[in-house]
C-alpha cells in the first residue's frame, strides 16, 4: 500500500529481533518486492557480554524465591537486574527479597509507578545505589551499565 501510493519514496524498517521469515512477511505485507529493499544486520546489536537465562518457574512460590535467592547470592559481585511479567509479580517478588536479604539494596521499577517513583528508582540505578532491581520491561530502555551479573 505504502509503495502503491509513493512509489519514490524510501521506506526504512528498524528491529533488533526481526527474524528472515518476518521480513518476508513485512515485504508481502506492504507490497515490497525483494530487489527493492536492503537487509542489513550489524554486529553492533551482538552483545556476546550479554547471557539469558530462563527458568521455569516453580509451582509454589516459595520453592522459586529459595531459587532466586541462591542466584542471587551466588553472583553479589555485580548488580542483578530480574525481569517480571507482570507489575504484581514485581512487587510480590522485591518484598519477598526485602524480607530474605539483609543489607542488599533492592527496588523495582515497572510502568504502574508515579513519575517521581520511577524517576527515583532510575536515578538510583544510575548512581549504583541500588545493586538488585525487579522490573518489568518497562525498565532497561537506555539502560547501559558494565556491571550487570544476573
Amino acid at each position: 500500500m505504502l509503495k502503491k501510493n509513493w512509489i519514490l519514496a524510501p521506506i526504512m524498517l528498524l528491529t533488533a529481533t526481526c527474524t528472515r521469515l518476518e521480513v518476508d512477511e513485512i515485504c508481502t505485507n506492504l507490497s515490497i518486492e525483494n530487489n527493492s529493499f536492503a537487509l542489513i544486520r550489524g554486529s553492533t546489536s551482538h552483545r556476546s557480554e550479554i547471557v539469558f537465562n530462563v527458568r521455569e518457574r516453580k509451582e509454589i512460590r516459595d520453592q522459586y524465591i529459595t531459587e532466586i535467592i541462591s542466584i542471587i547470592n551466588d553472583n553479589l559481585h555485580g548488580r542483578i537486574i530480574m525481569y517480571c511479567a507482570t507489575h504484581s509479580s514485581c512487587e510480590y517478588l522485591y518484598n519477598k527479597l526485602q524480607e530474605n536479604l539483609n543489607n542488599i539494596s533492592i527496588d523495582y521499577f515497572h510502568g504502574g509507578l508515579r513519575d517521581n517513583e520511577r524517576e527515583t528508582a532510575m536515578n538510583n540505578w544510575k548512581s549504583n545505589s541500588t545493586q538488585i532491581m525487579i522490573a518489568t520491561s518497562a525498565f532497561g530502555m537506555g539502560v547501559n551499565s558494565n556491571n550487570v551479573r544476573v
